[in-house]
């Protein structure tokens, strides 16, 4: 790993999401790195996604790690990934292996897989 990595972790309230979150931000400790996370929330699903906000924002503020937090209106967690990933030069991305998908949560890793199929970076897949 280098210093000063930029990490990207997906966060949707799941237990293995939190794993995730911690994950990336013992990695910045060590390496002096930026953690961004985001979440994905569905149509009047924003008080889930301040909620996550909240709890985030509480962990890597009592880790003092250098971060920032976006909350995107989609169906499509891997790609807002992978696509945020791509575009703003992230060097790793941190997803838990299962989260709180609905019907995707049939297919186990669903979105974990999809990120590590399609992106251009590192991936991290925590388990616990």
């Amino acid at each position: 790993m280098k210093d000063n990595i930029r990490i990207l972790v997906g966060i949707d309230g799941s237990d293995h999401s939190l794993w995730a979150l911690m994950e990336a931000i013992n990695i910045a400790k060590r390496f002096a790195g930026f953690v961004k996370v985001i979440t994905v929330y569905g149509q009047g699903r924003e008080e889930d996604a301040e909620k996550s906000r909240q709890k985030t924002k509480q962990y890597l503020e009592m880790e003092k790690v250098e971060n920032s937090f976006s909350a995107i209106l989609g169906s499509n967690p891997a790609r807002a990934l992978v696509d945020t990933a791509k575009h703003e030069n992230f060097d790793l991305i941190v997803v838990g292996s299962r989260g709180l998908g609905s019907l995707t949560s049939f297919l186990i890793g669903s979105v974990s897989r999809k990120v590590v199929s399609d992106a251009t970076c590192d991936v991290l897949v925590v388990k616990k």
